[in-house]
């Protein structure tokens, strides 16, 4: 029994022995083959080529010198000229879905020299145009005697006063040309004018 004790356990001291020096030989391995892969080292370097930069030739084209423009027209200019009759009649009206259609009235005398350039449509207002209200703005307003429209106020309207803004702010942006009296224009007060609001149908 001791005898078996004995072998058994140098046996035992054998394998121990035998697996140290397997692992010992193993960590030596392993850190051989780090070092031998840290010491390698890899350096690029890119060699620059000695190279000339091209040159372009520039080509400058042929330009023709361009023709000369033709004379200006001769105007006879020793005509007189009628300086009523030379004045255009210009209408700009902003294009909308309603109509507003502007009646002259009159200011109490001749005013055949007043003649509209510039007319304006009033805008519809909303609350009338939602609600199918129709109506008119009688108003009353001075031309002064470089054309513009001042001093505009309501002298009737209906049905109440709800087309009284936009019936002021469209007619204070309208341009005339003012009366002309012995060759000097003049102001013109006590001009009326109808603005009819009515929806399209």
């Amino acid at each position: 029994m001791a005898v078996r004790l004995l072998v058994v356990s140098l046996a035992a001291a054998a394998i121990t022995f035998a697996l140290f020096w397997v692992m010992q030989a193993l960590i030596g391995t392993a850190g051989e083959m780090l070092e031998a892969k840290s010491s390698v080292v890899v350096d690029f370097v890119r060699l620059k080529r000695n190279t000339e930069p091209e040159t372009k030739k520039r080509e400058i084209p042929d330009r023709t010198p361009p023709e000369p423009p033709p004379p200006p027209p001769q105007i006879d200019f020793s005509q007189n000229l009628d300086p009523d009759a030379a004045v255009g009649k210009i209408l700009a009206l902003v294009d909308t879905n309603l109509k507003v259609q502007a009646e002259d009235l009159g200011a109490g005398g001749a005013d055949r020299d007043i003649v509209p350039l510039v007319r304006v449509e009033p805008q519809y207002p909303m609350r009338a145009k939602q609600r199918g209200i129709e109506g008119w703005v009688e108003l009353m307003f001075t031309i002064t005697e470089t054309g513009r429209v001042t001093a505009v106020v309501v002298t009737a309207s209906y049905p109440g006063t709800i087309f009284d803004g936009a019936a002021i702010k469209a007619v204070s942006r309208w341009k005339y040309n003012p009366k002309v009296e012995n060759g000097v224009a003049v102001e013109r007060s006590g001009v009326r004018q109808r603005l009819k609001f009515e929806l399209d149908r």
